[in-house]
This record gives structure tokens, C-alpha cells and sequence, in this order.
């Protein structure tokens, strides 16, 4: 009974604000008003406690709120068809931004922090488990460290089992693989080789059906655990993977889902041409830190494709894995909601994954996610379909409304332009009415995210992803939601390698991007000298095609693609670890590592060009490489196992310990300082523009 009368009481005093913002529109002195609430906001800001956290969002959205009222109210309803089609193109795309800042607010209200739940001692009382490695087209140095570090999962050994599905070689015989069948037989008999290597089972399947979720459900028909964990090709498992999430099946036996963080050990292509790998958050820390724990809260965290263990019990009922779209994972969870199941999110890193480091790649990959949830938007619509809660389906159509950013994102950078070289009115003038709504409008959508967010996202890094992605990601997106069904599974490059620098073949909109903003910046200031009548709503304008020329020189930064001959990362890990020679024993720095080899920093020089490292009763022998640094005591070693063990224990020593990946979470969170955050991806996107032009000039003048 007084559950129902705080949420009545909620629920009116939500409706009291909103009346309130709409109701404040119109009012006399809009500046003076628009100064108090800021007055207000700021308070909020400043403050740091759980209760002011839901106050700010609160007080956020009676600002948006008052935004939106004032754009309808103040609709250029007289102008002529030229400007009310700019008009109305843009209210929709600020009202598409609003929808997903106001859906945001609701879901990240009252993120759910979890931590491992502890485990029965007797092995006999813990689930069996069924890890399974799905696998399509991976080169074998990407699965191997995944099978090594699978089997090495700290659980006992009598309880779980490792299975590699791989789809790249269906046994029936079509035309086209006709042409492969050698390649791909060879590549069969080493994954079989592999498995039988470290001691785990190979199965494969008669075609490829329904891609990645038929290569899942045919697995199921071949196991038997009562848990089944999932990992990509390409996600190398640390230890306590299973110890720490297991607990919660056992805890709650509704809960179907447990997912986990994906970390990514190399750079994506942003943040390997820009040169921001590890210099600031990964982009997807902000979905991984924030959005996920919100969706927790509201019992929708959804499955993610890896990095997760789900109850068999809980598939079966739903039908196996979805194959109603691409996107197969997403489209899991929410038939798992549908019939009254939970899922988790412990956000605790414990997969090392490898991300497309090219801009073909990215796109592939993120066409994909796109494309999956408009599936699940146009099939599995959360406000239609039956066994939601209405917290869950707002939270699901907030995350499939995300995906509608490249409609926004193309209005964002044509209206304003058009505006000004067509003398178009696109929106409400006079500097009372710009700093009266826009001013605390746009102050508190930014300082929120800032307050909320900063730490995990760079001010500036979000728009720069949504271009890169919006002008090949939009005809995907309109395909698909004409034709819902049409979409098939492409799996995402990894593992790429490039020996020479080059421009992406992707460049053409981006180009077109730059000349238009640049050609509409000075056409803008020159309307801004000659017309004082309308110079406020001008240099608005001004200003925003501005920000789009930055954008443009972030984005022809990143398709400047630097060269990646390396197709595993080195893991930057700092950590003290034992050395023998044939000398003795020493201290020393573990700088770095992967399966491959490590580099250490020693006191006393090695001798014979061969030494061995030791970690958790465990030996490892490498050999000298050719590069020494002699001078700070830095030696580069390629290991060289003798046995299977020695592999396992090389992925192990690199990619075992979660509490590495939350140091290193820790370690890239972005600087507090608003400034400093927007000025250093401005500095990095002019750095990155400038390598594009002279790359692009020393191939047109010298060939």
C-alpha cells in the first residue's frame, strides 16, 4: 500500500514539472527566469550526494522539457515551404536527441552496482558448465589464447568443459565453398588439433544456418551443463570468469542471464589513428560503466554475445537462441523478459577481446548492431509485445532508439548549412529567446552528461563516433526497417593486419563533409557582417558549422589508417615477476605481454640469450629477441613452450588477472576538466586532419 502511494506521489509530481516547463514558456523577462533556473542547476552540479544525483536529472528535464514547449510554441508557421520543410526537419531531430537524453535519464537514474557472490565449497553443489568458443573465420593465433585461456578457468575441471563451434567449415557442399574446401579443411584439422591440445572438443554443424545463433542452438543439442558460457573467438577468459558470476544462478533461481563486460586490449580505428588508445576512455566504457548498470536496476541488462553465461533450462523455454535477428543476442534477452526471467550485470572485466582496428572493419561491425535492433524494433517491438514490465519496455526502446542517430546526425550537419547559404529561417531568432531556452537547454544536457558521465566518455568523442558511422550506417538502417528480414550475419574482421599507411576507401563523405562546413563558415561570417539585424540567430548558426568542421577534421583523421602489422597487442602490465638465467634468480618489471612473448626490465644483465620467467608455481622459457635496450636494462623475449602447458600458462601470465582490467579501466577515465577534456579531442583532431592532408599530398604530387 505505500509502495502504490510513492509511486502515486511520483508519478504527480512528474506531471507537475512537466506542466510547469510548459507553462513557463512565454513568461515576461525569459532572461532573467532562464538565469534563476541556471542559478538552480548549478547548484545541483556542484553538489555530489546520491539524492542531489536524482535531483539533477530531474531538474535536467524540466529545463528540456521548457526547451521543447518554447520550439513548438515558436514554430515559423508564417515562413515560406522552403523554410518550414529546414523547420520542421530539425525540431525532429532535436526532439529524436531530447527522446534519447530523457529515455537516458531514466534508465541511468539509479545505476545497480553488484559485486561476486560467494560459491559453495563443495565442488559437488556448483553447476556444470558448458563453455562454448563459436568461431566462423578467426585466423587460429586469435582462438588459440581464447581454448588456453577457457581451460584455464580457475572452476573445477570436473564441472566444466570447453567446446569450439566452428562454423567456417560446413560439411555441405556448395559451389562456393567447393573453392575453398582446402583452405578451410586445413583450417578445420587445426582447430581439431588444437582442442585436442589443451582438452577441449571440437564440433561443427551441416551448414551455417541462422549463423552465429544455429551454430549455438546446434551446440546445445551435442551438451548437456546445467550453465552455458559464452565467449567469442577472439575473448580470452581471465581466471575467476566463472567463480564470480556463477554465484548468481545459484543465488536466484530466475535468473537466466549474467553478463559481463567486453575489454578490448587493442585500439579501435578512432583510437588508433588519433593516437587516443588509452589516453582516454574506450568507447564503449560508457555503455560497459554506466548504461548497463542502469538497465540492471530495471531488470533489462541484455545478453552482449560474449563475456556471459546463461541457464540452459531458461533457453530451452524461449526456443533456443533468437534467430530473429542479427543482433541474436539482444533478441535473447528480451524473449527471456518476456517470460518472467531475470538477468545481471556484474560489471566486472573479465574477457579480453580484440575490436576492428580499421574503418571497414567498424563499420561492419557497427552496420550490424544497427541493423539487429531495428530488427528487434520492427519484430519484437517493446511496447507491443506481451510479459514486459513498462520500465523494461522503455528501457529496450530507449537503447533501440539510439540507433536512429544517423537521421539526426545528417540534419545536424545539411540544415544549418542550407540555412545559411539559402537564407533559410530554421529556427527561432533573437538573442533574448537564444539565451531565455537554448543557453539553459544546452547548459544542462551538457554539464548532466558531464556530471554523470564525465569519467567515462570525452566530451566530443560521441558525435565524432556517430559520424564515422552515420552516412553507411543510414541506407542499412532504411533497408531494414522496410524489410525486417532481408538483413543476414557478417562476421566482424579481427586480427588485421596493414603494412603501409593508407586513406580509407570511405573517405568521399567525409570529404564532402569538410568543403561544405568550411565553404558555410565563411559564407556565414560574411552574412554575419552584413546583416546586424540577424546577427544573433547567425552566429548560432556560425558556431554550429563550426563544430561540424571540427567533426570533419576529427573523422578525416581517422580515416587516415596507420599501419597495424601486429596482430596480437602487447598487455602494458607493470608488474613485479621472477627472472632465472643460467646466473640465478632476479626481480624484475613484467613491462608487457601476450601468448607471443614479454618484455622485461631487469637490474643485472641476462646471460646466454635465453632466461625463463616464474608466476604462480608456474615456469615459462623464452628466448632473447633481437631487440635489446641494454641501456635501461629492457629485454624483448618470444617464448618457447615445450609443452601445451607452457602455452596455457603464457595466456594465463598476459590476459588471467580481471583485476588488471580494472586498474587499467581506471587508469584511461577522462580528466574531470570539462575544458581540457573538449580541448584535447579538438587538438587530436586537428593533429589527425593535418596527417590526413599531407599523406593525401605526397600521393598526389609524388605518386
Amino acid at each position: 500500500m505505500l509502495l502504490n502511494i510513492y509511486r502515486a506521489a511520483a508519478i504527480l509530481s512528474l506531471v507537475a514539472l512537466l506542466a510547469l516547463a510548459v507553462l513557463s514558456v512565454g513568461l515576461p523577462h525569459e532572461m532573467a527566469t532562464a538565469f534563476g533556473f541556471l542559478a538552480v542547476f548549478g547548484v545541483l552540479v556542484a553538489l555530489q550526494t546520491p539524492l542531489t544525483r536524482t535531483l539533477l536529472l530531474v531538474f535536467s528535464g524540466f529545463l528540456i522539457t521548457r526547451y521543447i514547449a518554447w520550439r513548438f510554441a515558436s514554430f515559423p508557421i508564417h515562413s515560406g515551404l522552403p523554410s518550414q520543410i529546414v523547420a520542421v526537419a530539425l525540431l525532429a531531430a532535436e526532439l529524436y536527441c531530447m527522446a534519447v537524453v530523457l529515455f537516458g535519464y531514466f534508465v541511468s537514474a539509479r545505476p545497480l552496482e553488484r559485486h561476486p557472490l560467494p560459491l559453495p565449497d563443495d565442488p559437488a553443489r556448483l553447476p556444470f558448465v558448458d563453455v562454448y568458443i563459436p568461431t566462423y573465420s578467426e585466423p587460429l593465433s586469435v582462438v588459440a589464447p581464447t581454448v588456453c585461456g577457457a581451460v584455464e578457468i580457475d572452476y573445477p575441471h570436473e564441472r566444466f568443459r570447453v567446446f569450439v563451434l566452428d562454423d567456417g567449415f560446413p560439411r555441405s557442399k556448395t559451389a562456393k565453398l567447393a573453392e575453398q574446401r582446402a583452405e578451410l579443411a586445413e583450417r578445420a584439422e587445426a582447430l581439431k588439433a588444437l582442442c585436442a591440445r589443451h582438452g577441449a572438443t571440437y564440433l561443427t554443424r551441416e551448414t551455417n544456418a541462422h549463423a552465429k545463433s544455429g551454430n549455438l542452438n546446434a551446440a546445445m543439442a551435442h551438451t548437456s551443463g546445467e550453465l552455458i558460457a559464452i565467449l567469442d573467438a577472439d575473448h580470452v577468459p581471465t581466471r575467476d570468469f566463472l567463480r564470480s558470476t556463477v554465484g548468481f544462478f545459484l543465488a536466484d533461481n530466475k535468473a537466466a542471464l549474467v553478463q559481463t563486460p567486453h575489454f578490448f586490449t587493442n585500439p579501435d580505428p578512432l583510437e588508433k589513428n588519433l593516437g587516443l588508445f588509452n589516453r582516454m576512455p574506450a568507447e564503449n566504457d560508457l555503455f560497459y560503466r554506466v548504461v548497463q548498470k542502469g538497465l540492471d536496476t530495471w531488470n533489462t541488462s541484455f545478453f552482449c554475445g560474449s563475456g556471459a553465461l546463461v541457464r540452459r533450462t531458461a533457453i530451452e523455454q524461449v526456443g533456443g537462441f533468437s534467430t530473429d535477428s542479427i543482433t541474436e543476442d539482444a533478441s535473447t534477452s528480451v524473449k527471456l523478459h518476456q517470460r518472467g526471467w531475470r538477468s545481471v550485470y556484474l560489471g566486472r572485466p573479465m574477457v579480453a577481446g580484440l575490436q576492428p582496428e580499421t574503418i571497414s572493419g567498424f563499420l561492419v561491425q557497427r552496420i550490424r548492431w544497427g541493423v539487429g535492433m531495428m530488427q528487434i524494433l520492427m519484430k519484437q517491438n517493446p511496447w507491443f509485445i506481451r510479459g514486459l514490465s513498462l520500465a523494461q519496455r522503455v528501457s529496450y526502446f530507449s537503447v533501440g532508439l539510439f540507433w536512429f542517430f544517423p537521421f539526426a546526425r545528417l540534419v545536424t550537419f545539411v540544415v544549418p548549412l542550407i540555412s545559411i547559404v539559402f537564407k533559410l529561417q530554421m529556427y527561432p531568432g533573437g538573442a533574448e529567446n537564444l539565451i531565455g531556452y537554448t543557453l539553459p537547454y544546452l547548459v544542462a544536457a551538457l554539464l548532466t552528461a558531464e556530471r554523470l558521465n564525465g569519467r567515462f566518455r570525452r566530451i566530443f568523442s560521441s558525435e565524432l563516433y556517430e559520424t564515422l558511422q552515420a552516412f553507411y550506417m543510414l541506407p542499412a538502417i532504411v533497408s531494414a526497417l522496410v524489410r525486417p528480414n532481408a538483413p543476414t550475419f557478417s562476421v566482424t574482421p579481427k586480427g588485421e593486419r596493414s603494412e603501409a599507411d593508407f586513406i580509407s576507401e570511405f573517405r568521399l563523405p567525409f570529404y564532402a563533409i569538410f568543403a561544405g562546413s568550411a565553404i558555410g563558415l565563411v559564407w556565414g561570417i560574411a552574412r554575419v557582417i552584413l546583416e546586424p539585424e540577424a546577427r544573433p540567430i547567425l552566429a548560432a548558426a556560425v558556431a554550429w558549422i563550426g563544430f561540424n568542421l571540427l567533426l570533419s577534421f576529427g573523422a578525416l583523421g581517422a580515416l587516415f589508417e596507420k599501419a597495424q602489422r601486429r596482430v596480437r597487442p602487447r598487455i602494458a602490465i607493470g608488474e613485479s615477476i621472477t627472472v632465472v638465467d643460467s646466473i640465478g634468480e632476479q626481480q624484475a618489471l613484467l613491462v608487457d605481454a601476450n601468448e607471443i612473448g614479454l618484455r622485461v626490465r631487469v637490474r643485472a644483465p641476462l646471460a646466454d640469450g635465453r632466461f625463463a620467467v616464474k608466476f604462480a608455481g608456474r615456469l615459462l622459457n623464452a628466448r632473447i629477441s633481437a631487440f635489446v635496450d641494454s641501456s635501461r636494462g629492457e629485454y624483448v623475449g618470444l617464448y618457447t613452450p615445450g609443452s601445451p602447458e607452457e602455452e596455457r600458462a603464457a595466456v594465463v601470465l598476459a590476459y588471467g588477472d580481471s583485476e588488471r582490467w580494472l586498474r587499467q579501466w581506471k587508469e584511461r577515465e577522462a580528466p574531470a576538466n570539462f575544458v581540457s577534456s573538449l580541448a584535447g579531442m579538438l587538438l587530436a583532431s586537428i593533429k589527425g586532419a593535418h596527417a590526413h592532408a599531407r599523406h593525401l599530398g605526397r600521393k598526389v604530387f609524388h605518386g
